[in-house]
This record gives C-alpha cells, sequence and structure tokens, in this order.
C-alpha cells in the first residue's frame, strides 16, 4: 500500500514554535551572572557574551526587562558572526517583540543564522517555504533548507524532507529514500517521524513490512504521550496486525489518543462504543465522543454523529441538525458527509427541501472524494436524467467502477444498460457477464435477467435447468416475479 499525504503529512501538522527567549550558552565562571562585566566583554567584542548579556534584558534576569536592549545587543552579536543571535533576532522581529514587526527582515535573518551554520535557522527557513506561513511556498527552497537542518543534525527537518520523496513531491516518488530520513529523523527524537515510518513499516512501502515493527514505534510514541500514535496502535489492536486482535484494548487506546489531542481517536472510541466492541454499546456515550471528535476537527466525528441525530439513535431525531453536520463533514472534505447530505437533499425527507440538482452535485463532491457509494448514486443521477443532463456514457463507467470494486448491484445496473441500450444497439454479450457478476455478488436482480435469458436462450444457451436455478436464487432472496414463475411451472 503506498504513502499518501495524508499519512506523509503527519509531520507537518504544526511549525515549530518562535522562542522568546533563547537559552544563553554557558558563560565562563569569572563573568557569569553580572551584566556589567558582560557589557565590557561585549563591547570589547566577545560575541558570545553580547548574546548572553540580551538573554538576560529579553527575561529580565540580572537587569530589568528591555526586549529593545536586547534586540540591540542580538543585532550586534548577529553582525559579529553569532549564529543563535541572528536566529533569536528573527524570531523578535516576526513577533514584534522589542522591535517592530518585520517579516521579510526575519527572513534575512533566518538566512544569515542558516549560513552560519545554526540548524534551527535552516529547520525554520525549510518549514515556513514547505507551508507557504509567512513567505510564498516554494518547495525548492523548502527541500534545500530542510536538507541543510539535517544535515546540521536537526531530526525534524529529515522527518519534514521525508514526505518530499514519499509522495513525490519537488522529488521524483522515493519511498526508500524518505523512509531512511524517516528512520533517520525517529533514531534522533522525532517522535513525530517514528509514527510516520510506522505507517510504511505497517505497508511495506519502500521497506520490508513489518507490523510488529510498527507497532513498537507506535508504542513508542503513545507512551511519550504523543496522541496519533495512541490512535495507530489502536488500530492495529483493533485488527489485529502486528499486536493481537483485542478490541477491549482499542478501545482504551483510542480513548488515551483522544485525550492526547488526537479527534481521531475520539471518533474511533465512539465507534466502538456505539458497535458495542470491548464494551457495553451505549449509543448516547458514542453521541457525545462524535461531537467531541467533530468540534475538535474530525470531519467524521460529524457524519457519525449526523447518523445518530437522523435516526434518533442516542438523541432526539433532527433531520435539520443531521443536515448541518453533513454539511460541516462536506465542507471539510469528508465525502461521507457530501453522500449523506445529497441523499437527504434527493429524498425531500421531512425538514429538507427536495432539491435533486443539489443532491447530484453532492454526489459528484462524494465521488469525487473517492466514496464509491457516491459515484453509484452518481452514476444513477446520469442514466435517469436525475438533477444532471442524461449521460449514459458517463453512466455506465461509472458503474463499471463500482461494479469492480464489489457493488454487486451496480453490476446489474451496468448489465441492464448494456442489454438494454436506450437508443443503441443491444449487447448481450457484455450485458450477460455483468448479470453473472451480480448474481455471485448478491443481487438477486442479475440471477433473475439470467433465469429470463437461459430461459428462451436470449444471449445464452437454452437451458431449463439453469433458468429454474436461477429463478429459485432470485425468489429465496425476495423477487417476487422469479417466485411467480416457479409457481407457475
Amino acid at each position: 500500500m503506498r504513502a499518501t499525504n495524508a499519512l506523509a503529512g503527519l509531520v507537518l501538522v504544526a511549525a515549530t514554535a518562535w522562542p522568546a527567549a533563547a537559552q544563553a550558552p554557558a558563560a565562563p565562571a569569572p563573568v557569569a551572572g553580572d551584566p556589567a562585566v558582560l557589557k565590557k566583554s561585549c563591547d570589547k567584542g566577545s560575541m558570545a557574551d553580547c548574546y548572553t548579556l540580551a538573554s538576560m534584558y529579553r527575561r529580565g534576569e540580572g537587569v530589568a526587562r528591555d526586549a529593545s536592549k536586547g534586540a540591540g545587543l542580538l543585532k550586534k552579536a548577529c553582525e559579529g558572526g553569532h549564529a543563535r543571535a541572528c536566529f533569536d533576532l528573527a524570531g523578535m522581529n516576526r513577533t514584534g517583540e522589542g522591535v517592530s514587526r518585520d517579516i521579510p527582515k526575519a527572513v534575512v535573518l533566518l538566512k544569515k543564522s542558516c549560513d552560519l551554520r545554526e540548524g534551527e535557522g535552516c529547520l525554520q527557513l525549510g518549514l515556513m517555504e514547505q507551508e507557504g506561513r509567512d513567505v510564498t511556498k516554494d518547495l525548492g527552497e523548502a527541500a534545500t533548507f530542510l536538507q541543510r537542518a539535517c544535515e546540521a543534525g536537526m531530526a525534524r527537518g529529515c522527518g519534514a524532507l521525508a514526505p518530499m520523496y514519499l509522495d513525490g513531491v519537488r522529488f521524483p516518488r522515493d519511498a526508500a529514500r524518505g523512509g531512511s530520513l524517516l528512520r533517520k529523523a525517529c533514531d534522533s527524537g522525532d517522535t513525530d517521524s517514528c509514527v510516520v515510518l510506522g505507517k510504511l513499516l505497517a505497508t511495506g512501502d519502500g521497506v520490508a513490512r513489518d507490523a510488529r515493527g510498527a507497532v513498537a514505534l507506535y508504542t513508542q510514541g503513545c507512551n511519550g504521550g504523543l496522541g496519533r500514535a495512541c490512535y495507530e496502535l489502536a488500530l492495529a489492536h483493533e485488527r489485529g496486525e502486528g499486536a493481537p486482535r483485542d478490541g477491549a484494548r482499542a478501545l482504551a487506546l483510542y480513548a488515551k489518543g483522544c485525550e492526547q489531542g488526537d479527534p481521531r481517536g475520539c471518533h474511533a472510541e465512539g465507534r466502538l462504543v456505539r458497535d458495542g466492541v470491548g464494551t457495553t454499546r451505549d449509543l448516547k456515550k458514542a453521541a457525545a465522543l462524535f461531537g467531541k471528535a467533530c468540534d475538535k476537527g474530525a470531519p467524521a466525528g460529524c457524519v457519525d454523529l449526523g447518523l445518530l441525530t437522523e435516526s434518533g439513535g442516542g438523541t432526539a431525531p433532527d433531520v435539520a441538525l443531521a443536515a448541518a453536520l453533513y454539511q460541516k463533514a462536506c465542507s471539510a472534505r469528508d465525502p461521507r458527509g457530501c453522500l449523506r447530505l445529497g441523499m437527504l437533499y434527493h429524498g425531500g425527507v421531512t425538514g429538507m427541501g427536495k432539491d435533486v440538482s443539489r443532491a447530484a452535485t453532492l454526489f459528484k463532491e462524494a465521488c469525487d472524494g473517492g466514496d464509491l457509494a457516491g459515484c453509484s448514486a452518481l452514476a444513477t443521477a446520469y442514466v435517469k436524467a436525475d438533477g444532471v443532463g442524461r449521460d449514459l456514457d458517463r453512466g455506465m463507467e461509472l458503474y463499471k467502477k463500482t461494479c469492480d470494486a464489489g457493488y454487486a448491484a451496480d453490476c446489474y445496473n451496468l448489465g441492464s444498460q448494456y442489454q438494454r441500450a436506450f437508443g443503441r444497439v443491444s449487447d448481450l454479450a457484455h450485458a450477460v457477464p455483468m448479470y453473472q457478476k451480480a448474481c455471485a455478488g448478491g443481487a438477486a436482480a442479475g440471477c433473475y435477467e439470467l433465469a429470463l435469458l437461459h430461459e428462451v436462450g436470449n444471449g445464452v444457451a437454452r437451458d431449463h435447468s439453469k433458468a429454474v436455478a436461477f429463478l429459485q436464487q432470485a425468489c429465496t432472496a425476495g423477487i417476487k416475479d422469479a417466485c411467480a414463475k416457479l409457481k407457475g411451472r
């Protein structure tokens, strides 16, 4: 399974904080903590002592706090070649501490600190360029600075560079190179990178597949307080991949992930509580957990809360509120939210006006987002001209996609399109395999059509016994016409 942008993006979740004050390097014993001595030494050209005194002014330690004086001393130290002074002064210019806020000047100072081999300066610049934060996004520049940060021993620089190789952004896709960078970052203490490396080990993408190794990395991250590591560890226990299948253990780990700030953990905990996995089924508690996930930015929580709200599970039925939750999820690019909202508009349920055009638009959003049920609904809309212009070719193309993915009913729909032609030449050579696939997949309508074709020998050999067998399958599955035909024999 290939690493995706969603996976690789785990290492990009937050920018490194700009320190309000940097920790000063240890000063020689004779002048430690003595502002007057430090000033004399600074005036004589000791940039290290200028930096130490600047830090004291910024923190108000041994002198009255004066950020402006601190900035002046950092400027002197930076001009004298003190890399960390340039980095700290960049932070002051970015936040407006003791100086006027000036982002362009901050960028110049970061570049200077990086050129002076201050790894954090390279890292900050790389992240800013990568994310388009305060500067124009430039992945080429980002890669350059992140590489320099990585070489300077900044674990996060290696971790942030890895996604460019994992996802083929800026460089040709190279999962092995991405994995190597993640390993370097993880071994250097970047827990975020350990989690992403765990995902690669779990899928075998660019590295040897090692589900147990992935679990070990997730465990390390979870024990270190990383919510999303707890989430991945819980998922491993739920699925039994690299860890014993254990619903109760998964539930506890999802709860821990939720508590440690990963809203997906809240959603997954709610899902298990809703389904009674590892605990007693409790719809009200599940609804509360879905609400927490939704509020904290997990759109899947909004969808599942919407489903409970729409049906009245765990709360009073409220279609309008369910629609609002689906809309929130859809706006956050959760295709299930778009699908469910489209279904409400299409059905015109109480509390919602019927709007098949809006429904079709939402089905397309769901389909474009990877939801096959949305593709199925959109295919039907094209075939029936329901909210969109009739487009049989597009409808059949979508039915083929969903049929290939296991939607047996759409195999039947595709076969029906081939057979009935609707203004084109009937194509039983293609229809029959679709009916066979539909019937084998559990779509009884496909069995019934096969029975009719075998009964008369249309597109297949005439075969009474096969016709009866298919009729029995269809009748057992609830096709009344099939039952009636059997009785009439």
